[in-house]
This record gives structure tokens, sequence and C-alpha cells, in this order.
């Protein structure tokens, strides 16, 4: 009888049926949390950072969509338009994120336009803007993105020159 008792509890033991062995220890769900918590806060920056880009795609198009109705603006009419209410941009651009003023200088040569972020910190969004060349019959084209969200770019008044303020030129 002994040995039959015996045979039981090892039997129960070497199954694995032990009443402490049926969960997680508190020491092991708290490592688990701490490892998850140390991969989202490294990759939390990298997240806010591709928004922020996504949210910029609303300036890039809009911007190139407004040169390529100045062009066509300027082949009819020999000089580029000073207000958007002049070209014929169909649907108003979309203005989420971004305003986008008359332009800076609409003249027979040249027209320079931005996008100005609405609250560049809070959408983490930089400052975009474009220059329009007509010079001898062809056209040239500057797009222009601030160095950081919060800085200011201009388009430059040569379409040889660079972008003010440290601005990025993007082909």
């Amino acid at each position: 009888m002994k040995n039959q008792i015996t045979y039981l509890f090892l039997n129960k033991y070497l199954n694995g049926t032990k009443k402490k062995d049926l969960g997680f220890t508190l020491i092991e769900l708290l490592v688990v949390v701490i490892i998850l918590g140390l991969l989202l806060a490294a990759s939390l920056p990298n997240l806010i950072g591709q928004v922020g880009k996504a949210r910029e795609t609303e300036a890039k198009n809009s911007l190139g969509t407004v040169a390529r109705a100045q062009q066509s603006y300027h082949l009819e009419n020999r000089t580029f338009a000073s207000d958007f209410t002049q070209l014929a941009l169909g649907p108003s651009l979309p203005d989420q994120y971004y305003s986008y003023p008359s332009a800076d200088v609409a003249t027979a040569a040249l027209v320079k336009q931005r996008a100005i972020p609405r609250s560049s910190n809070s959408d983490r969004v930089r400052d975009y803007a474009i220059g329009v060349y007509f010079n001898a019959g062809s056209f040239n084209f500057n797009f222009c993105e601030g160095f950081s969200v919060g800085s200011i770019v201009q388009a430059p008044d040569v379409s040889t020159d660079d972008c003010t303020n440290g601005g990025v030129k993007i082909q």
C-alpha cells in the first residue's frame, strides 16, 4: 500500500499536475510587462515621426498641384496668378494641416507659394514652399522643405539659388 501511494504521488509530480505549476508567477508577468514597455518606449518616437511625414504629404501634393496650375495659367496669360481664385484648381486644396495663403511674389517671371503649418509643433510637420520660374520660354521649378519642425522656409528668387533658412531643395 505504501508503494502504491508513493507511485501515485510520484506519477502526479512527474506529469506536472502539481497545483503550484499551473500558472505564471508575478515576477514572470512583471518581466514581460517591463520588456513590452521598453519596446514601446523605443518605437514611439519613430512612430510619431512617421505620422508627421504622412501629414506632410498634404503640403507636397497641394503645392505640386499649384505649381502645375501656375504653369498652365502662365501659358495662357503670360504672367503668374497672384491668387488661387485665378487658377483652375477644381475642388479646394486640402487644408487639415496646412494653410495656403496668396502667393508671396507673382510676376511674369516668378511665382513663390508657401504651405504654412496650422500647428507645426503639435502636428510635427515642416514648412514647405515652391518657386516656379519662367525664363526664355521654359519653366524651372524649386520645391523647398523646412530644415526642421518650426523653421520657416521660402523659395529663392532665382532658380539656381538655395532655399532660405537652411531649407532643403527637393527634386
